[in-house]
């Protein structure tokens, strides 16, 4: 059932399910060679990460995000990331900075949209990376909550082909920089700029 979620996930984030397409878990399975009841769960999954809207009567549909809804998202993110930026240790111990270029280094070698998964796994992984450097268990159970809507920050990037994996890189970088200024307020600004360019 992680892989069905997985496969649809990525066909609605390429835009190869566009926003609004209806769901019919019987074509679903016919495509994917799965169960019906299998094709059900990893809607429901989706619908939970909010990539997917049900309603009764009408079923299952590819959820439109309008420019606002993910500007909202971002500003959410920038705000829980930045807000762990004011408990942090800033700048992070080298080795923290190392890993964290590293992450962004990975990015760049990356060919979209055919590594999107890889992009985002990256990206969970460097703001994850991020986001410990502070001991606010609250901050992070928080963030963990929210982490499947960073999917939803990589469908106008896909969609408007408006991010390179090198952008991406670069972009992530940034925040490097600015956390190792040691002043968590550039940090805060990064991150505001950083989520709502997405």
């Amino acid at each position: 059932m992680d892989q069905v979620a997985h496969r649809i996930r990525r066909e609605i984030i390429l835009g190869t399910l566009d926003p609004g397409r209806h769901l019919v878990e019987k074509r679903l399975a016919e495509d994917l060679s799965v169960s019906r009841g299998t094709v059900r769960e990893a809607l429901t999954r989706l619908a939970s990460t909010g990539l997917v809207e049900f309603s009764p009567g009408s079923g299952n549909r590819v959820r439109y995000f309008s420019d606002g809804d993910i500007n909202e998202i971002g500003e959410v993110f920038a705000a829980l990331e930045g807000r762990a930026a004011m408990h942090a240790v800033v700048p992070p111990s080298k080795s923290v900075e190392k890993e964290l270029r590293r992450i962004a280094e990975r990015m760049r070698g990356l060919r979209l949209p055919d590594d999107v998964d890889d992009l985002m796994a990256l990206d969970r992984q460097f703001h994850g990376t991020l986001l410990n450097q502070q001991s606010n268990a609250k901050l992070i159970e928080a963030w963990q909550s929210l982490e499947s809507l960073l999917a939803v920050m990589m469908v106008p990037i896909m969609r408007r082909g408006v991010g390179t994996a090198d952008i991406q890189a670069d972009r992530h970088l940034l925040l490097v920089d600015a956390a190792m200024t040691g002043e968590p307020e550039l940090l805060i600004k990064g991150l505001e700029q950083h989520y709502y360019q997405a």
